[in-house]
């Protein structure tokens, strides 16, 4: 399998999409190029990789038997300095170990594959980096150690995959309300309850209701970092995936409609008797799903794997949006700095005490 990478039209180098500027940027000679230009030029690169690509046919066949016997590794030649990379079946888009080219995998994106939109990143790896370090060192009690910039920069950007649903939903509750009164007459204190048939029904619409579409995604990562601007989703095209990793769908639709018909029938019963004015009221909903569409998006993640010094196979992970910069992540706790702040409260709610107790006593 090749790879396309996106040339610079000045000096021949590769070509990243720039978050901060969002063109695409030669990181040698520094050319940008508009989206136009980088667009236009696609159609003849893709043309060139399709032509490399019989000629490796032939003697990479072994190879891609072998890959595919494995069923989660492929292999594909680097156009740049022709080395051989391996990478997880669902990897579409990842840099050449070798040379550092972004490579965009050819084959990866068939047409059941291929994204309906993309969001592309607005933050730079640079701006991650130090929003991460900002966010970490506000809290108290990490290691110092954990600090080490050498460890940050070693930050991905990520295009994960998701579900992007739209769905609506009739709804009916049917049930009993109560209310009540009190009077007193002579020594009895009299009760009126009064019952009533409660029927409520309504069609509610919820949009962009978001699921990952890759099966190794950590949902709680990817939930913490939400919302994403989604008006800004661009029609998809490969070459936004340049100079990141990127990722493809491998959970199929309708168990991603199913999911999500059953989070939202949740939501029916409690906005059906809102504000309904009984002192209770009680009963059941029938919900009915009448429409239900999603798009297949690419959404924007600086991603990082921090090593967890006493368990190797347990690290840190964090995610970023790399839109709002909104951060989700378990921080390690240094138990001697809990220890030490401990150890001085007690200290001195012990001294207030025996000067209170000198000069009560």
């Amino acid at each position: 399998m090749a790879g396309t990478t996106y040339k610079c039209q000045s000096c021949g180098a590769y070509l990243n999409f720039d978050p901060e500027s969002q063109k695409w940027k030669c990181p040698f000679c520094g050319s940008i190029f508009a989206e136009s230009d980088v667009m236009g030029d696609a159609a003849s690169q893709e043309a060139q990789s399709s032509e490399t690509q019989e000629g490796y046919d032939a003697s990479y066949e072994e190879n891609e038997t072998a890959s595919e016997s494995t069923g989660s590794q492929v292999i594909y030649r680097c156009k740049s300095c022709g080395s051989e990379i391996m990478t997880d079946e669902t990897t579409v888009a990842t840099h050449c170990y070798y040379c550092h080219s972004p490579v965009v995998l050819e084959g990866k994106l068939t047409e059941d594959m291929r994204p309906h939109k993309v969001l592309p990143f607005t933050i730079s790896k640079e701006q991650a980096v130090q929003a991460f370090m900002k966010w970490a060192k506000a809290k108290k009690y990490v290691p110092s150690n954990f600090f080490k910039e050498s460890e940050v920069q070693k930050m991905n950007g990520v295009y994960y995959p998701h579900y992007v649903t739209n769905c609506t939903m009739d709804g009916a509750f049917s049930g009993e309300g109560t209310r009540s009164d009190t009077m007193t007459r002579g020594d009895y204190i009299i009760t009126n309850t009064h019952h009533y048939r409660v029927r409520r029904e309504g069609r509610v619409q919820f949009k962009n209701v978001m699921r990952p579409a890759l099966q190794k995604a950590n949902r709680k990562l990817s939930d913490g970092i939400h919302p994403f601007p989604l008006a800004e989703a661009k029609p998809f095209a490969d070459a936004y995936l340049s100079g990141f990793l990127a990722e493809r769908k491998d959970i199929v639709e309708s168990d991603v409609h199913r999911d999500v018909e059953s989070e939202v029938a949740g939501y029916i019963q409690p906005m059906l008797t809102a504000n309904h004015g009984y002192a209770s009221c009680r009963g059941s909903t029938a919900t009915q799903l009448r429409d239900i569409q999603s798009e297949y998006v690419l959404l924007p993640t600086w991603v990082l794997t921090y090593p967890n010094p006493k368990d190797q196979n347990d690290p840190y992970y964090f995610a970023m949006n790399g839109c709002t910069g909104e951060i989700c992540g378990k921080l390690p706790v240094d138990n001697k700095k809990l220890f030490r702040k401990s150890a001085l409260i007690a200290v001195i709610a012990l001294a207030v005490c025996a000067v209170a107790s000198y000069f009560l006593f």
